[in-house]
């Protein structure tokens, strides 16, 4: 029945959202450099076509790349607000986040906060 059919689905989705939050989480796999949904997909040992709709549909990204630079928009946000972290150049941050340079790194985080990653730690470390 479509019932049963879509419980099934509901537990494959599951399973791959896991295994999809234990590759951000602990393997931290948004650091590396050139990662492409088809990389992960691989990686995940799940068809590309399913990796692509559950970062669309289910977690309702705009595309593979928004999803990566969320991740790494949120870690960059924690890094540049945290004083102790406070003589870390934003480049190396950038490095250190899988960026290959500095000019995608500045796009995406100003994108994300309206404001540039240097602008971001003055304002947060003044707060602080």
């Amino acid at each position: 029945s479509k019932d049963n059919r879509d419980q099934t689905l509901e537990g494959v989705e599951k399973t791959l959202l896991k295994r999809l939050q234990r590759a951000l989480d602990v393997d931290q796999i948004w650091k590396r450099e050139g990662l492409s949904i088809g990389k992960l997909a691989h990686e995940l040992s799940i068809p590309e076509y399913r990796l692509r709709r559950l970062i669309n549909e289910r977690l309702g990204y705009k595309n593979f790349a928004d999803f990566i630079n969320s991740h790494r928009i949120k870690v960059a946000k924690a890094a540049l607000s945290d004083p102790a972290q406070a003589t870390l150049s934003i480049s190396q941050l950038a490095f250190d986040l899988g960026y290959g340079s500095l000019g995608p790194f500045n796009r995406a985080f100003k994108a994300s906060t309206d404001l540039s990653p240097t602008q971001w730690r003055t304002q947060k470390l003044a707060d602080s």
